[in-house]
């Protein structure tokens, strides 16, 4: 095998690749600072560390990356536009920059990289990033295990750089992308997660490809700097070296990279790349993290262990601390790899040695044996020299072979007769009661003796026919489990007569004694295919795969299979199936509207949900038209000040927490009779973890709400900037109060008291007016008083900056009714909370 040549030729977009651009430097001290473009960067022993400590009391822009990462974008990011391409979804994101699923105006899908200079702490850093994709982008397409770049651009006013790239497999469907919403990029973190560890001698290939594509790139002088699992994917099932942001110049020393896979002495240089890649190979041959290094598998196969020895061996020397046992490049390391497995011939030195060695023990022992038999002439004795015991290996079951007579778990010999194997004893009653016991089987039979060829007597089992068959089923699975039995083969039985004698009653009408035989099981096949594609597959109760399914070898006999989607009615593949027949399924599913957790949807009410996590949260407050219809189904009696019956559009007001509950209620019980829920999936308010998961908080210190109220500062709903940007809710602003005393400076939202919902842009996920609008109640109290509520986000009368933050929390009692007060819905699956760790 040999590694792919750097000079092959690969197919990339045809679009021209934009001219080499420095971006301007915005400080003159900065400039001062920046190599030429094309002078050489002289490699240095010296560590530069270019991310000084943050300040304290504020969150530095990668912590802010960060948090984006984990809670998703904030809002004012979302308008990205990028020439000649539609940005789909966030794929990705890390302290460097995101990536996107975005489709091109030919259609094709593509990853874009997105760099924003505020990420950075220092501007010359940013411009560093962006030189390394400059020069590594030129070159991307040389090699087939380097991610290839298709454009780079850069977008001065909005302050940032952006690259298009391959876009990776789908970690499900592979090269095969069906649906964007879906899709999941294929990495080796996603394979390791499906597969654990990995088979070696992919393991070895994948290493040498790997290693060749290193060492392109550090022939064209970049290094790569932070080579992991989550940044190796796989394009047309090929592995890339992927998040190309981080390439650099030989020499440019500024500390990324990940803990575990950057070596002691720093990353940056190519001997560095070559201690990544080793620690990447460890985590794939082991199945173990990269911090246990180098601790050995216990699940290796005796036909594994003398290939992941020779294996290891070359990963260990990657991994060396000190640089002189290191391999010197990457292109040493991807020979090494090469090599391993390979039978190396024994030298000449060694067979020498050993045939010197024998010799002089043979003339040794013969010198010492005339010597003791001269003094042992008369009488002599011998002792064996103990020798450890071989383990005895259990034999390894014999299934049926057609000449030969065969013996079950039970020691019961089959002797073979024209097809099949025959019992050569019928059925005897304790083997039948014990079936009876261990399957908790009711029955009805009788017992008979009857006379063997010896003149003995066997008290058999006289039994129906349906009892003969579960009888066979559960031999032939206990056989199966055994080995004794392949799935080639399983029991069957036929009726053996019974002498009636003076002492015996005639047996039942259809009552029999039996004898077992083995015969060969016969065959169909059968395609499940169904519209949409990814419905399950349900043998009774086992999942046995999803549509499109090919079952090569089912059983010739009666078949029923049930095919369902969430969101769709249950349909049935069912029939009777011939030896050697095909029948082919294609079931078109029949959407009944209920609800697909993971997927915008649409309630009866016409309330529209967004995935939330585990849950699904409603996108907008909810409206009067909708508490109208609760109110009209339950009788509830008028409220003064809560109008019902004009402006439906508007969010519901003067409604307490428990009025909240009870409409939930009433929904669930509504839908679940409609069949759009299932009995253990019902509407509740969110929990206040929840509301702050939804506002884009991590998790924040407390037991309860009053606890965790402002525990997190200079976060909003919608971003990290005040006063807010225009339109971004409905607050207390100059419309509301024209003297401008009590509203937020310069702000105007068009709106002097409740909007309709929806009036102003949502967020990435789709959710309107987490902030202003309407307070919104959550289902916590504020502390352990249960008649102590809490109220979440802000309304038209806020103009305090302190009371819009994200996390801030308004003590009320749960009894009260506000007119800038209402709620939003949260549906789950009961005992699943939103996060991902509450269950």
């Amino acid at each position: 095998m040999q590694p792919p040549s750097s000079h092959a030729c690969f197919m990339s977009d045809s679009a021209a690749l934009p001219a080499e651009h420095t971006p301007p430097p915005e400080r003159a001290d900065e400039a001062a600072d920046m190599p030429a473009m094309h002078d050489a960067v002289p490699e240095t022993d010296s560590f530069e560390m270019d991310l000084p400590a943050p300040p304290i009391a504020v969150p530095t822009a990668q912590e802010k990356v960060k948090n984006r990462d984990k809670n998703g974008p904030p809002s004012h990011r979302d308008d990205i536009v990028i020439p000649d391409y539609t940005l789909l979804k966030r794929i990705g994101s890390g302290a460097y920059g995101e990536v996107w699923l975005a489709k091109s105006v030919t259609g094709a899908l593509r990853a874009v990289k997105i760099v924003w200079r505020e990420d950075f702490e220092l501007t010359r850093t940013f411009h560093r990033e962006f030189q390394g994709i400059q020069q590594f982008e030129p070159i991307s397409r040389g090699h087939p295990c380097l991610v290839h770049i298709l454009h780079v651009g850069w977008n001065e006013p909005r302050g940032f750089y952006y690259c298009v790239m391959e876009l990776a497999d789908d970690a499900e469907d592979g090269a095969h992308i069906s649906d964007v919403k879906t899709y999941v990029p294929r990495t080796l973190t996603t394979d390791m997660r499906r597969h654990g560890r990995l088979d070696p001698f992919f393991c070895r290939d994948a290493g040498v490809y790997m290693a060749d594509a290193l060492h392109y790139m550090h022939n064209h002088g970049l290094t790569h700097r932070d080579i992991k699992p989550s940044n190796i994917i796989f394009v047309g099932g090929v592995c890339k070296l992927a998040d190309i942001g981080l390439v650099a110049a030989f020499g440019e020393r500024t500390f990324v990279g990940t803990e575990g896979f950057v070596p002691p002495e720093g990353p940056g240089t190519p001997q560095a790349d070559v201690y990544s890649l080793g620690k990447v190979l460890y985590e794939m041959s082991s199945g173990k993290d990269r911090m246990e290094f180098p601790e050995v598998p216990d699940n290796l196969s005796d036909e594994e262990w003398p290939f992941w020895i020779d294996l290891n061996r070359v990963i260990c020397q990657a991994c060396e601390a000190d640089l002189g046992q290191r391999f010197a490049n990457a292109s040493d390391f991807a020979e090494a790899l090469q090599h391993v497995g390979d039978v190396k011939p024994e030298s000449f030195v060694r067979r020498f040695t050993r045939a010197t060695i024998l010799t002089s023990l043979a003339s040794f022992l013969l010198a010492g044996g005339l010597v003791m038999a001269k003094h042992q002439r008369e009488w002599s004795y011998e002792i064996p020299v103990p020798v450890k015991p071989l383990p005895v290996l259990p034999a390894r079951p014999q299934t049926p072979t057609p000449g030969k007579p065969w013996q079950n778990r039970l020691k019961q010999w089959f002797t073979y007769k024209q097809d099949r194997h025959v019992a050569d004893l019928p059925l005897d009653a304790d083997l039948f009661r014990n079936f009876l016991l261990e399957v908790n089987r009711a029955a009805e039979y009788e017992v008979a003796g009857i006379t063997l060829p010896d003149k003995s007597k066997l008290p058999a089992a006289v039994i129906p026919a349906p009892d003969a068959d579960a009888f066979c089923a559960w031999m032939t699975a206990a056989d199966r489990r055994s080995g004794r039995l392949d799935p080639d083969h399983e029991y069957a039985w036929r009726a053996v007569g019974v002498t009636q004698t003076p002492d015996t009653s005639k047996p039942k009408s259809g009552h029999s004694a039996i004898r077992c035989e083995i015969v060969s099981v016969k065959f169909g096949s059968l395609n499940l295919a169904s519209t949409p594609v990814g419905a399950d597959v349900f043998d009774g109760e086992r999942l046995i795969g999803r549509t499109p399914l090919a079952l090569p070898k089912v059983r010739a006999d009666a078949f029923s299979y049930e095919i369902s989607l969430p969101g769709y009615k249950p349909e049935l593949a069912s029939g009777k199936l011939k030896e050697g027949q095909s029948i082919s399924f294609n079931l078109r599913l029949k959407a009944t509207g209920s609800v697909v957790f993971g997927k915008p949807w649409q309630n009866s009410l016409g309330i529209k949900f967004v995935p939330l996590g585990k849950a699904m949260l409603a996108t907008t407050e909810t409206r009067r038209k909708e508490f109208d219809e609760f109110a009209k189904a339950t009788n509830q009696p008028p409220v003064d000040g809560r109008v019902l019956d004009a402006e439906p559009n508007l969010p519901v007001s003067m409604v307490n927490r428990s009025e909240a509950e009870q409409f939930c209620r009433w929904l669930t019980d509504r839908e679940r009779a409609q069949g759009l829920l299932e009995p253990d999936q019902e509407y509740r308010l969110p929990s206040d973890d929840e509301w702050s998961m939804a506002a884009y908080l991590s998790r924040e210190i407390g037991n309860t709400p009053a606890e965790r109220s402002l525990r997190i500062e200079g976060i909003y709903p919608w971003g990290f900037i005040w006063p807010p940007p225009a339109k971004s809710g409905n607050f207390l602003d100059k419309s509301a109060d024209k003297t401008g005393r009590l509203a937020i400076p310069k702000y105007d939202d068009g709106f002097a008291g409740p909007a309709p919902v929806g009036s102003f842009r949502a967020d990435g996920r789709g959710l309107h007016d987490l902030s202003g609008n309407l307070w919104e109640w959550v289902s916590d109290s504020w502390n352990r008083m249960p008649d102590q509520g809490v109220l979440r986000g802000g309304a038209y009368t806020t103009a305090e900056r302190q009371e819009l933050l994200a996390s801030f929390r308004r003590h009320a009692t749960s009894a009260d009714r506000h007119p800038d007060a209402g709620f939003r819905l949260l549906l789950w699956n009961i005992g699943q909370m939103a996060r991902e760790d509450d269950d």
